[in-house]
C-alpha cells in the first residue's frame, strides 16, 4: 500500500510539473504567469490574483446561464447578458466587504413574438451610456434594444435598411457599442463586409473597418490563372467576420475577429484603418510549443483599462493577455479549468475603474474577479510615466520592477532607452544586451563606434597608411632580390608540408577544372586533404557561431548555441550530397570513383573554410545598417561554393556541361527526397517512441 501511495504521489507531482509547463506559478494561482518576448516566453511573478468568483446560488439571486457579455460603466455597476435566461443582470459595485449584490434584473414579462416590447431573446451584447441609458443586443429578436438605466423599456431599434446592404443580409447583432460621437457599431453573425456602423438613431450608416480577405498560395495562383468565369462553382473565400467589439475613451474601436491568423485583435481609428496592432500575430507560441496544440486560439472579447493597457481574452486556452499601448505584451496569465481562479469557456472581458478584470465565465455561469498585484502595479506606474515622456522619474521605477524581476524585457529596453536619450551608450548598450534586443543594441553601437573613430581617426588613418606603405616596401625588396639572386632555393623544413596544403588550395580556387580532372586522371588529392579541409571546416563552423557578434545574432546568448548540431549541420550536407551524387553518376555514366567525389566535395568546401570565420568577426565591428552587405557577401560565398559543386560534377565524371547541369538538379532532388524520407522515418519513429512511453507508463498503473 506504501508502494501504491508513494507512485501516486511521485505521478501527481510529475503531472503538476507538465501542467506548469515550466513557469513558475504563484503559490496562491492556479496557473502560470509570464510574458511574451521577442525570443520566447518567460517566467514572471504573479501580475494578477484572483479576488473573488461571482457566483449567485439562485436565477432569482441573478445565477446566470451561458452568459455571452459582459460591461462595466463609469460607477463600476456591472451589466450581463444573461443569455440563456433571456435577461439582463446588473450587479452592484464590491463593497467595503469585498462582496458583490444583485441590482436588478431586466426581463420581460411576456415575449417580443406576443408583443411586449421589452421581451429579451437570447441577448448576447450589451453596452451602457454614460446617462446609464442600457443598450441590448436582442440577438435572438433580431435587434437592438433600450432600456432606462432603471430597467423600463424605452426604445426598439429597427433593422437597419440601405442599398449598401445586399439582399441577403441577415440582421442578428451580435455585439453593440458606441463610441464618443455617439455613433452605434454592432458586430453582426457571420456578416464578412465588416462593423456595421450606425447614427444615434439607428440609421445604417457604412460598414466600418472593412476586412480583407486571405488568400493562401493555391488560391492566389488560381485567381492568377484563371478567370472569373473559370472559377464559378469554386469555393469562395470569405473576409473574416468580427465576434467582439469595444470603444475606448480616445476613440478607437477595438475588435476581435474570428480568423486563427494575424489580424485576430485590430484597434481600428475614425478613419477604418488599423493602428499599432496591424499584421501583428497574437497567436502565442508558447502554447503550440509546450502543449502541442493542434486547435487554434479564438480571442473572443477585448478592453481597455484605464492606461490604454489593452486586454485580451482567449477562449480556447482561457489565457488573458495585456498590452501597453505602444503593442508591447506585458503580461500573459490564467487558464481553462474548473479551478478557482480558473476560466470556464470565457466570453467577456471588463475592467474597472479601480484596474480590477472581470472575466465572464459561459459555461460555468460565473464571473472571474482579478486585481493587480504589486508587481503588476510598479510596471503600470513605471510605463505610464515613461508614455508620459517623464523618463527620469520612470527610471526607478523600471528598477523596482527588476528588483522583482532581473529578467523583465521591458524594464531592460526602457531603461536603456532613458541611457540612450541622455547619450549614455555605453551603459545604454548593457540595458539592450540584457534584454537580447539587437536592433537597440545596434543603435546604442552605432553611437559609440561613431564617436570611437571620430576620437581616433588620425591613429587609425596613420596605421592603415604604413601597413600599406610597409607591404609595398617589403613586395619592392621581395622583387629586387628575385630580380638580383633569383628564385630563393627550396628548403624542406617542418612547415614543407602547409605550404604543399596551401598550394593545392590555391590552385582549386585559381584552377578548379584542372584541379578536379587532376583528382580524377591524375590520382591529385588524397585523403589526408579531405580529412583536414572537414576538420577545419567543422572547427571554424562552431567557432564562428560563437564568432558571430551580438547583433547578428539577434540578441540570441551564446549559451543557446548547440555545438554538436552545428557539427551535424556541417557534415551532414557534404556526406549525403557526395553519397546521392555517386548514386546517381553511376547510373549516369560518370567516370568518377567513390574517391573521387569524397575528396572533390571536400574541396568545394575551400570558400567556407577560408571567409566564414572573418565574416562571422567582422559582425562584430558592424551594425544592422550593413545587414544588407553582410547578406551579399555571406550569399557570395555559398554561391562560389555552389558553382565549385558544378564544376567538380563535371570534371570529376566527364560530363557535357549540359549534362553537368541535368545531373547537379537530379543530385539536389535526390537530396530533398533523403531529406524528406529522413523526416518521415524521424516522426514515425517519435510516435513509436511516445507509443513505448505510453505503454510503459499503462503498465505502470497496472502494477
Amino acid at each position: 500500500m506504501k508502494r501504491k501511495l508513494l507512485k501516486l504521489l511521485i505521478l501527481t507531482m510529475l503531472a503538476s510539473l507538465v501542467l506548469s509547463c515550466g513557469f513558475t506559478a504563484d503559490a496562491k494561482e492556479p496557473y502560470a504567469s509570464y510574458y511574451l518576448g521577442d525570443n520566447g516566453a518567460y517566467s514572471i511573478p504573479a501580475p494578477y490574483e484572483v479576488v473573488t468568483v461571482i457566483d449567485f446560488k439562485t436565477t432569482e439571486e441573478g445565477r446566470l446561464a451561458s452568459p455571452e457579455d459582459i460591461f462595466i460603466d463609469d460607477n463600476d455597476v456591472i451589466y450581463v447578458a444573461d443569455t440563456a435566461n433571456d435577461r439582463i443582470v446588473i450587479i452592484n459595485p464590491m463593497d467595503e466587504n469585498g462582496n458583490y449584490t444583485l441590482k436588478n434584473i431586466i426581463k420581460g414579462d411576456a415575449t417580443y413574438a406576443s408583443g411586449d416590447m421589452s421581451g429579451l431573446k437570447t441577448p448576447k451584447g450589451i453596452y451602457v451610456d454614460a446617462d446609464g441609458t442600457i443598450l441590448v443586443a436582442d440577438t435572438g429578436n433580431n435587434r437592438l434594444v433600450e432600456f432606462t438605466k432603471y430597467g423600463y423599456f424605452k426604445y426598439s431599434y429597427a433593422p437597419p435598411s440601405s442599398s449598401i446592404l445586399s439582399s441577403e443580409f441577415n440582421y442578428m447583432p451580435l455585439k453593440v457599442t458606441k463610441d464618443t460621437r455617439g455613433y452605434i457599431y454592432v458586430a453582426n453573425s457571420s456578416d464578412s463586409n465588416g462593423i456595421l456602423m450606425l447614427d444615434g438613431d439607428g440609421t445604417f450608416r457604412q460598414y466600418f473597418g472593412a476586412n480583407k480577405v486571405s488568400l493562401t498560395f493555391w488560391e492566389s495562383v488560381a485567381r492568377l490563372l484563371w478567370d472569373r468565369e473559370d472559377r464559378l462553382g469554386t469555393v469562395v473565400t470569405l473576409p473574416y467576420s468580427f465576434n467582439n467589439i469595444y470603444a475606448s475613451s480616445d476613440g478607437y474601436i477595438y475588435a476581435t475577429t474570428t480568423t486563427a491568423t494575424p489580424p485576430q485583435v485590430r484597434k481600428i481609428n475614425a478613419g477604418g484603418s488599423d493602428v499599432v496592432y496591424s499584421g501583428y500575430d497574437f497567436r502565442d507560441m508558447y502554447i503550440s510549443t509546450s502543449y502541442g496544440a493542434s486547435t487554434a486560439q479564438n480571442f473572443c472579447d477585448v478592453s481597455v483599462d484605464n492606461l490604454n493597457n489593452m486586454l485580451i481574452v482567449d477562449q480556447q486556452y482561457g489565457r488573458i493577455y495585456e498590452y501597453d499601448q505602444n503593442g508591447i505584451n506585458l503580461f500573459a496569465f490564467s487558464t481553462n479549468g474548473t479551478g478557482y481562479g480558473q476560466l470556464s469557456l470565457p466570453a467577456g472581458l471588463e475592467v474597472d475603474s479601480q484596474g480590477r478584470v472581470y472575466v465572464l465565465n459561459k459555461g460555468s455561469g460565473t464571473i472571474t474577479v482579478f486585481q493587480t498585484t504589486e508587481f503588476a502595479d510598479q510596471i503600470h506606474a513605471a510605463n505610464e510615466m515613461y508614455a508620459r515622456g517623464k523618463y527620469q522619474d520612470a527610471f526607478p521605477l523600471w528598477q523596482t520592477v527588476l528588483d522583482r524581476d532581473s529578467y523583465y524585457n521591458l524594464a531592460l529596453k526602457n531603461m536603456g532607452t532613458i541611457h540612450m536619450r541622455e547619450e549614455e551608450y555605453k551603459e545604454a548598450i548593457e540595458y539592450f544586451y540584457e534584454a537580447e534586443d539587437a536592433a537597440l543594441a545596434s543603435q546604442a553601437y552605432k553611437e559609440i563606434r561613431a564617436e570611437f573613430l571620430r576620437q581616433n581617426f588620425p591613429i587609425i588613418a596613420s596605421v592603415l597608411v604604413g601597413v600599406v606603405v610597409l607591404w609595398i616596401v617589403w613586395i619592392s625588396i621581395k622583387q629586387a632580390r628575385r630580380r638580383k639572386y633569383g628564385p630563393p632555393p627550396e628548403k624542406k623544413n617542418f612547415l614543407t608540408p602547409v605550404k604543399d596544403f596551401w598550394g593545392r588550395i590555391k590552385n582549386v580556387l585559381a584552377h578548379p577544372i584542372d584541379s578536379f580532372e587532376g583528382i580524377r586522371y591524375e590520382n591529385k588529392g588524397s585523403y589526408a586533404d579531405m580529412i583536414i579541409i572537414m576538420v577545419l571546416w567543422v572547427i571554424i563552423a562552431v567557432a564562428s557561431e560563437y564568432a558571430v557578434g551580438f547583433i547578428y545574432r539577434g540578441g540570441t546568448p551564446r549559451e543557446f548555441i548547440r555545438p554538436m548540431q552545428i557539427i551535424l549541420t556541417a557534415l551532414l550536407p557534404w556526406l549525403v550530397v557526395c553519397t546521392v551524387n555517386y548514386g546517381v553518376t553511376t547510373i549516369m555514366y560518370g567516370e568518377g570513383r567513390v574517391r573521387d567525389v569524397f575528396i572533390g566535395g571536400a574541396y568545394c568546401h575551400i570558400p567556407l573554410v577560408l571567409f566564414s570565420l572573418p565574416l562571422a568577426l567582422l559582425t562584430n565591428v558592424l551594425t544592422n545598417d550593413e545587414m544588407s552587405l553582410y547578406n551579399l557577401i555571406h550569399t557570395l560565398i555559398y554561391v562560389w561554393v555552389g558553382l565549385l559543386v558544378y564544376l567538380c560534377i563535371k570534371s570529376i565524371h566527364g560530363f557535357h556541361p549540359v549534362k553537368a547541369v541535368i545531373v547537379t538538379f537530379i543530385t539536389l532532388v535526390g537530396v530533398a527526397l533523403v531529406v524528406l524520407l529522413f523526416m518521415i522515418v524521424y516522426g514515425l519513429a517519435n510516435q513509436l517512441f511516445d507509443f513505448i512511453t505510453q505503454f510503459g507508463k499503462e503498465l505502470s498503473y497496472l502494477v
